[in-house]
């Protein structure tokens, strides 16, 4: 199946997959050595308890999300796509209005993680860190948008990727990450509630969960 035939160029689509990734080097490196010296020096003060099975699906969608971006990147960019992945597409009349359509949700997804790493840096921690007694609510950028603008990046990253790789079994697992976002959500909001009190009960009030509020 020749799907890359009535798509844009591969190597072009791996390109401008990969240009975010780019973008996130040197956040993500900055963000990760912070994180690592707080692991070293401070103790969360409490974890979020989480709700399993949600947080499990939660985490295998975003696991899913990284294996098909990364996984396309390179089946693109080397030529392997109709091999690897070809298989797995669907193809319609309209596959390049559907894959430009994909790289517009994917580009506001990317850019929004990105942009959550660059304004919060160490005050964004993996999820079963917990916080320190010295963590700070952020409020700008991104979060002064939505409260929890890293999880809403995971779904519309992998949202987007099913229609720039033309597989919609990506969908599957941006699934995962709509069953599994709220229950993951609210267990950290009881966490921040008591560490911030009415400084976040407050920023509840103005700012919406995962869409913009009116």
């Amino acid at each position: 199946m020749n799907i890359t035939s009535t798509m844009l160029p591969p190597v072009f689509s791996a390109v401008l997959l990969a240009i975010p990734i780019i973008i996130m080097v040197l956040p993500s490196l900055r963000y990760w050595s912070e994180f690592g010296k707080k692991q070293r020096t401070s103790h969360p003060t409490r974890k979020a308890k989480y709700r399993f099975p949600f947080f499990q699906v939660f985490v295998f969608g975003v696991f899913c999300m990284w294996g098909f971006w990364v996984g396309g990147i390179l089946s693109l960019a080397l030529g392997f796509y109709d091999t690897l992945l070809g298989w797995l597409a669907f193809t319609t009349p309209y596959d390049l209005a559907i894959q430009i359509a994909g790289f517009c949700v994917f580009f506001v997804g990317a850019l929004t993680y990105d942009m959550t790493l660059i304004v919060a840096g160490k005050a964004v921690r993996p999820a079963p860190s917990g916080i320190l007694e010295d963590h700070k609510l952020i409020r700008k950028g991104p979060f002064g948008v939505v409260r929890h603008p890293l999880y809403v990046s995971y779904f519309l990253i992998t949202v987007g990727l099913a229609g720039v790789l033309h597989i919609g079994w990506i969908l599957i697992p941006s699934l995962c990450i709509a069953f599994g976002i709220y229950p993951t959500a609210k267990a950290e909001e009881e966490v921040l509630v008591e560490r911030f009190k009415e400084e976040y009960v407050k920023y509840q009030q103005e700012v919406g969960m995962f869409l913009p509020k009116i």
